[in-house]
């Protein structure tokens, strides 16, 4: 067979599959859901997650045909949420939306997880990519991260940087900076990203690894960012080097949001909230919103989601040990 007949051949087979799973989605959505469906996320109000949860808790409610109803539950870095889906009837009626660090940093922070991050939830899909931006106090004396690098090391460890506590993101990203390039600074511990960046404004601390909140501080002028911790550079700031490509290679902070369902949710239940979800996220307005935020839409496969999530619990671990990062 001539390679264009088999490349015809083979978009042929590739419609006809996403006909018939279009066909059977919707002969399956005429039986679920039926009532409305609850969307848990890790978080209190504000933040990156709590916005994302609510985007998507909207834009749900439009394609499933039933209410999506958020639910804030915050608390141990996002476990008490994610404790109360895994527990939860799988039925689908009940969804979690976390940042990645639930799923992959807390079961090495933990001793005593109340739940398996990898057995007990399936996923659904990553909803968008969350950097984290290196953003200092606007007189410190450095234009560029090897200005930063520079200074820190002059400041031999007395420099200090705002975490949402011990074991956050901003945290491990920030000792795995530190290892990566040979400096070492004090961590001022907060309860959350947004204290941190009120103490950056206000001068009282150096920098934060900030997940987004910054940019519109940065744009103000008030602060400056030196880089972005992600593989590819940003939507929301496209001008803005990442720290790869300002000199440190392979090196990337940022964490992927995902929708999750308790182990054991019917297939077709786990592809129709999919199917839903990636619409959604496909859309100019939605990828818009997400933009601001400084936040890059994914939307991929239940597969591809689950095999990234393991891909990061293991890298993540790695990096707990070696970096020895403790909760107190």
């Amino acid at each position: 067979m001539c390679a264009k007949k088999l490349g015809q051949l083979r978009l042929i087979n590739a419609l006809a599959t996403l006909i018939l799973t279009s066909m059977v989605l919707e002969a399956y959505s005429q039986t679920w859901p039926t009532k409305p469906v609850k969307l848990v996320l890790s978080t209190a109000t504000g933040g990156a997650v709590d916005a994302l949860g609510r985007i998507m808790a909207s834009e749900l409610t439009k394609r499933l045909g039933q209410p999506v109803v958020v639910e804030n539950r915050g608390g141990a870095n996002g476990n008490i949420a994610g404790e109360t889906v895994a527990r939860a009837a799988p039925d689908g009626y009940t969804l979690l939306q976390t940042s990645g660090g639930t799923l992959t940093t807390n079961p090495h922070l933990y001793p005593n997880m109340p739940f398996d991050t990898l057995r007990d939830l399936v996923p659904v899909t990553q909803v968008g990519l969350n950097p984290l931006f290196l953003v200092v106090r606007n007189n410190l004396p450095a234009r560029n991260l090897d200005e930063f690098i520079a200074w820190l090391k002059v400041r031999g460890g007395q420099a200090t940087y705002g975490s949402a506590g011990n074991g956050s993101a901003l945290h491990i990203t920030q000792e795995s900076f530190a290892r990566a390039v040979g400096v070492s600074a004090t961590q001022i511990p907060y309860k959350g990203a947004g204290p941190a960046l009120a103490d950056l404004l206000a001068g009282q601390i150096d920098f934060v690894w900030d997940p987004g909140p910054s940019l519109a501080q940065v744009r103000a002028g008030k602060l400056k960012l030196l880089a972005v911790a992600a593989p590819r550079r940003v939507t929301a700031m496209p001008e803005s080097q990442t720290v790869a490509e300002a000199g440190v290679p392979d090196f990337d902070g940022s964490s992927a949001h995902a929708l999750l369902a308790p182990a054991a949710t019917p297939r077709f239940i786990i592809d129709l909230i999919n199917h839903a979800a990636i619409s959604a996220l496909q859309q100019p307005a939605v990828r818009e919103r997400f933009h601001a935020l400084g936040i890059e839409p994914i939307g991929n496969t239940p597969e591809q989601a689950a095999a990234h999530i393991r891909a990061e619990h293991a890298r993540l671990g790695r990096l707990v040990v070696d970096a020895g990062i403790r909760l107190e």
